[in-house]
């Protein structure tokens, strides 16, 4: 065979030469959009996906391409059987026209491996960027990428936590990236992103990198600052000490809050639902191999329903599932706000109003801010005139921290807001802790898994608002408002203090008193009920109402009790259903007029 004449090499075909023509565009845009990226303060995360994305999956494509057409071609000449030119290229060093090509291909070719080389490494950084994971799927990743930026991980990277070090969780996050990016799409992503995240890396791996439980143990004060619902706004402060524990073996058995996550101590437990609220049965091992079972008494499972339930073991993850994607419910936002802006605490009921306008609901954010500054700015024109003249600019201000407070934690397009994903550390907002520790979950003898306050803390006092870092003050009697006594000593916190919603401030938000009642008006709920939060025992109506009147004087029903007819909490007989109850033969009695136009019920 001869060598291939000038002019006749297996290039020059129809696909070849689109392959190096797609090859030459691509790389003039890559280089186009680099410069271009680089001339930009904030550069569009858009702008990165062409540069190392699209157009070097062109030049890519060009490139073979170009080889490809160079095979076809060499198969269509020995077809032809035709000895014009090779079936392949032969280098010959010693040909001066051989030798100038192999010179300039080793010098262009390296000169694009390390362009590519650049461009390849910038992908790479480009992918793992948080302005690649929060902003490039912007209607999809708003929520978490809006409540990462007011978090306290805000200066910590989506793959420190979501990846982790190594290649090989790196090219798992990246095709489980592929999945989302064609649910994306097609538009079959899940509103909201279910969680928790399936497969996510152990924590021993990402979170401990920084925070490992041997670094946190004794106990640690926290303070929160807290406003009530009244008037004045009254600050307050709620202190206590977290029993944090230790997290080393080597120190001793272990205590506190932290004993679950000692190495040596192992916790296991099933899932009745998708999101880890409800636990039916649990597991603990202990470092000397002792293993005690738990199983929820109230739970209608039965034992071989619960044996097939996924089980996990407990990591940091379970307690501390949203240490970043943290929405405020309306009550805590708030309390961070007038904590921060002094100048909106004597706004009269600015609290109460704030939470009120947070919690209604708004089909989009641009009618949630018309409806809150509506609300917020309607109520002081009507209730208070001169507060709304005079504090126009603090009145401005508060709404405008609201509408932030708001864009951080309420997402419609995605139906997230406060209320949608369940935070595990504590127990005040969502039952966390209570998952297991709700005084339900026993061994097979009976013993009981505690649930006692002082377990994991100490008793909270309440003080008035102190200076940062003081811890003395005037300790309130009762750490609680409303003691907890009775019935309310035995009720989770969460249950009253529910996520995005306001807790009651009276008795009758709760237990439906009717409070237009005459006799309700006046009266306390320890006039009738001997002792607080129970329902019995009560007070014998007798001991307040000696002398009967009316229809009672006349002993018209001598065998009645007092509450046949007088209801609890109304207590007025009004209509005709209360007397029906037992005289039905007098339905059509001067219907429909109430008995007591002509009964005296009351003289």
């Amino acid at each position: 065979m001869t060598d291939i004449p000038k002019g006749q090499g297996l290039h020059r075909n129809i696909l070849s030469y689109f392959g190096l023509l797609t090859a030459a565009v691509s790389t003039a845009l890559i280089a186009a959009t680099l410069l271009w990226g680089f001339a930009l303060k904030s550069p569009s995360p858009y702008l990165g996906i062409f540069t190392f994305m699209i157009f070097p999956a062109g030049l890519a494509f060009g490139g073979l391409l170009f080889l490809w057409g160079m095979r076809r071609e060499s198969l269509r000449r020995r077809r032809a059987g035709t000895t014009e030119a090779l079936p392949y290229p032969r280098v010959d060093l010693n040909d001066e026209r051989h030798r100038r090509l192999f010179v300039w291909g080793a010098v262009g070719g390296t000169l694009l491996a390390i362009f590519m080389a650049f461009v390849g490494y910038n992908a790479f950084i480009f992918t793992e960027s948080v302005r690649f994971c929060g902003t490039v799927c912007h209607t999809v990743m708003e929520p978490e990428h809006s409540a990462y930026q007011a978090s306290p991980h805000a200066r910590v990277t989506c793959v420190q936590c979501h990846v982790g070090h190594g290649v090989d969780w790196y090219v798992k996050s990246k095709l489980s990236g592929l999945r989302q990016v064609v649910k994306v799409m097609t538009n079959s992503y899940e509103r909201p992103i279910a969680v928790p995240i399936k497969n996510l890396r152990p924590a021993r791996e990402t979170c401990e990198e920084c925070h490992w439980p041997e670094k946190f143990y004794g106990a640690q004060l926290q303070q929160n600052p807290h406003f009530r619902y009244n008037e004045a706004n009254s600050a307050e402060q709620i202190s206590l000490l977290l029993k944090t524990g230790g997290g080393m073996s080597r120190l001793g058995p272990g205590e506190g809050i932290h004993w679950h996550t000692v190495i040596a101590n192992r916790i296991t437990f099933a899932v009745a639902d998708g999101k880890h609220q409800v636990i039916p049965w649990m597991e603990a091992r202990s470092r000397d191999g002792r293993v005690v079972e738990y199983r929820d008494r109230t739970s209608l499972l039965t034992e071989e329903e619960i044996a097939h339930l996924p089980r996990r073991v407990l990591d940091c993850m379970d307690c501390h599932n949203r240490p970043t994607h943290i929405y405020q419910a309306p009550e805590n936002g708030v309390d961070r706000i007038l904590t921060g802006a002094a100048s909106l605490r004597d706004l009269p009921w600015f609290k109460k109003t704030a939470v009120d306008a947070l919690t209604a609901e708004y089909p989009d954010k641009e009618t949630a801010a018309a409806g809150i500054r509506a609300a917020v700015e309607g109520f002081y024109r009507e209730k208070y005139p001169d507060v709304s003249d005079e504090r126009k600019t603090d009145i401005a201000n508060g709404v405008e921290a609201l509408i932030t407070l708001y864009g951080q934690s309420i997402f419609p397009k995605m139906k997230v807001n406060w209320n949608t994903y369940a935070s595990n550390i504590g127990h005040r907002n969502w039952p966390g802790c209570f998952r297991c520790h709700d005084g339900n979950h026993a061994t097979a003898d009976g013993a009981v898994l505690g649930r006692g306050c002082t377990l994991c803390h100490t008793m909270p006092q309440r003080t008035p608002l102190l200076p940062l870092g003081s811890v003395a003050g005037a300790i309130a009697e009762n750490w609680h408002p409303m003691p907890l006594a009775g019935r309310h000593e035995e009720i989770l916190c969460n249950a009253c203090h529910a996520a995005g919603y306001r807790p009651p401030l009276s008795c009758a938000e709760c237990h439906r008193l009717d409070t237009a009642a005459p006799m309700m008006a006046s009266m306390e709920c320890v006039d009738c009920h001997e002792r607080p939060g129970l329902k019995l025992p009560v007070v014998d109506c007798k001991s307040c109402h000696e002398k009967p009147a009316g229809l009672h004087a006349k002993g018209m029903h001598p065998d009645s009790e007092c509450v046949d007819c007088h209801k609890p909490h109304a207590w007025s007989v009004g209509g005709r259903e209360t007397c029906l109850g037992c005289h039905e033969d007098l339905k059509d009695h001067h219907a429909p007029a109430p008995c007591a136009d002509c009964h005296d019920f009351r003289s």
